[in-house]
This record gives structure tokens, sequence and C-alpha cells, in this order.
């Protein structure tokens, strides 16, 4: 049975990764370490257009060495048809894994995730290896079915995306591993997602970063990792990937200091693990727990009786209100109507 382990890439549209030649997809896969790819084969219920058949790139790529799992991004609104083609991604494509991409539109529909990971499992079997990707930190979401993706998935694998978080590297893995560990997937089920892209207000994180999070990710327990997107990634970003290492391998070459420093992210997140085994079923009684202070550096504004987003963007020559929310979207929560004076904004 395959799973995450290793490192993996993203590949979203296959045209865009270096033209769809698979020769060249490999070879890049290869150099990086990669273990194989996860690629997008359908969206809803729908295949995804792909210039190529999905069975065709899976097989191209399974023929050069490299393992090649299947992902949807999934709508919830038609649940017999996108299950039914996440099970041909697996059947008739030969995914040696599958990702289900799941997020907002599960939200407050735990039902609708029990039927579609029901379909999709009695189908499949017990031992094929499903995993399903969502928000990293979990608090923040309360009303996304975790338990229930938990129950039929074989693991997680979280999008930790610091850099467009605005968060510190090791402050964004340790609350995604308290999160995960509180609604009982422990450290060996989580494969978390780093994004090495740049849209918008988003930059690339520094290379040193994404050596760090492949190498903290090992530490706290995770056996593989996997980055977003191939088609965007920078020939540094590239360069990053290939440097890192996941485990005992990256142990060995660290500094003293990087190595007490995930030592310590190790042991604090061991610390509130223990004090978080009574309420594992659940985020329901969890306290929320402040947000991390701005990046240093970043402009910020607080917030003021009478404020709303829309007029904060035109104080601050922002185009729209959207960049500001997404922003700031762990601070603000679900709804970007409601906003508190006090609460600290990250001007993008």
């Amino acid at each position: 049975m395959t799973s995450l382990a290793g490192k993996w890439a993203w590949l979203w549209n296959w045209r865009r990764c270096d033209d769809g030649d698979p020769d060249r997809v490999a070879a890049r896969l290869a150099a990086a370490g990669c273990r194989g790819a996860i690629v997008k084969a359908f969206d809803g219920p729908h295949w995804f257009d792909q210039s190529a058949p999905w069975r065709d790139i899976a097989s191209a790529l399974q023929q050069r060495g490299l393992a090649a799992g299947g992902w949807g991004y999934l709508y919830g609104d038609d649940i017999p048809g996108e299950a039914q083609r996440a099970i041909e991604t697996a059947r008739y494509g030969a995914a040696d894994l599958l990702v289900l991409d799941v997020e907002s539109e599960f939200k407050g529909r735990p039902e609708a995730a029990e039927q579609l990971c029901r379909l999709i499992r009695e189908a499949l079997g017990p031992d094929y290896p499903i995993y399903f990707s969502s928000f990293a930190i979990a608090r923040y979401h309360r009303s996304f079915p975790f338990e229930t993706f938990r129950r039929y998935c074989t693991g997680a694998a979280p999008q930790v995306y610091w850099n467009a978080f605005r968060w510190p590297l090791d402050q964004s893995l340790a609350w995604t591993y308290e999160d995960y560990a509180a609604l009982g997937i422990p450290p060996s089920d989580v494969f978390p997602v780093g994004g090495l892209y740049q849209e918008g207000f988003v930059t690339y994180p520094d290379p040193a970063e994404v050596r760090d999070f492949i190498a903290r990710s090992g530490a706290l327990g995770s056996a593989g990792v996997s980055f977003w997107s191939y088609e965007h990634m920078s020939d540094e970003m590239w360069d990053a990937v290939r440097l890192g290492r996941i485990g005992g391998e990256e142990e060995a070459e660290m500094s003293s200091q990087e190595y007490q420093q995930v030592t310590r992210a190790l042991a604090e997140v061991g610390a509130r693990v223990d004090s978080l085994e009574a309420r594992v079923q659940s985020l329901g009684g969890a306290p929320a727990a402040p947000p991390p202070p701005p990046v240093s550096g970043a402009r910020t504004y607080t917030v003021q009786p009478g404020d709303n987003l829309s007029a904060i963007a035109a104080r601050f020559g922002l185009p729209d209100w959207h960049a500001l929310y997404e922003a700031n979207a762990a601070v603000i929560g679900d709804n970007p109507n409601l906003i508190y004076p006090g609460q600290v904004l990250v001007l993008p």
C-alpha cells in the first residue's frame, strides 16, 4: 500500500508543468527527491481537463519510477457523482492513493461528509489509502466535520501555508499538530502541505524556511510532506525541496541551534497534546487561543468601533476588502462581516 511518506509535489494543471512532458516532469521530481506527484484528476463530479486522460498521466509517471496520487476538489453538491469520480480515479485511473480536497463547502454539513466518505470507502475497501486535505488551524474552523473525515481516511494533509498566514513557521506547525491531535489524529497520520507559491500579497517563503518545514515536520512525527504546487514553484523553491530532509537524515545535517529549536518545538507540542487528551474527540469545548502576533515589520491596523473591512480597505488604498480578509482570516474567523474593536489586522 502506498502512503504519503516522503516528499510529494501537487500538480494542478498538467500542461503548465514543464509543458506536460512526462520525461521532464519525472526528472524534476526525481532531482528534488520527491517520491511522487499528487495530480488533479477531478473537480466535483467531473473529470478535470488535463489535456490528456488522467489515467495516461498517472501511468506515464508510474512508468518512470514515481508514485501517482489522484486528487479532486469536492463540493458536496452531487455526493453520488463526486464519490463515483473519486472511485474511478482509484480504479480506472490506477491511482496509488487518493486525496480528497475538502474545504469550506463542507462546513456545518457532517451528513454530506459522512455520505461521501462512506460511498468511497465502501467501494475501495478498508485498506486503500485515502487522505483528506483541509484547513491547518482547526480551531478556527470548528464547523468543519474533521471527525467524519478522520474516521474514514488513512491520514490528513493539512494546508500549512505559513507564508499566506503571515505567521511564523514554528507557530503554524505547532498549532496544526496541536489541533489535529485534539481531533484524534496523531502526528504519524499528519502529512503537512507547504505553500511554495506567490500570488497577490503572498510571497514565496524563504528557502531556509522550506528546508526547516521539512525537517520540523519529520521531527514532530510526520513521515511525509508535500508542496503546493509544481507549476508555481521557482527554481529556488525546487532547490530548497531538494535540500530538505525528513526525520533522521535531516537531524544529522542540522546545526546545534536548529536542533535545539526543533527539540523545543517538539517538547511544546508534546506538552500541549498531553493537556488536550481529555478532549480528543472534538474541539467543541476547547478554548480559543489568541491569534499569534503579526509578523515583525508588517503594517497593521487596530480595529475601531464602527469599522468594517470595506472602510478599512478604502482608508489604506486597497482595491477591495477581499485581500484584507484573506490576510486576516485566522483573526476574523469565517464571517468577514464580523470584526471587533481591538483586533489587530495585517495590511496586505
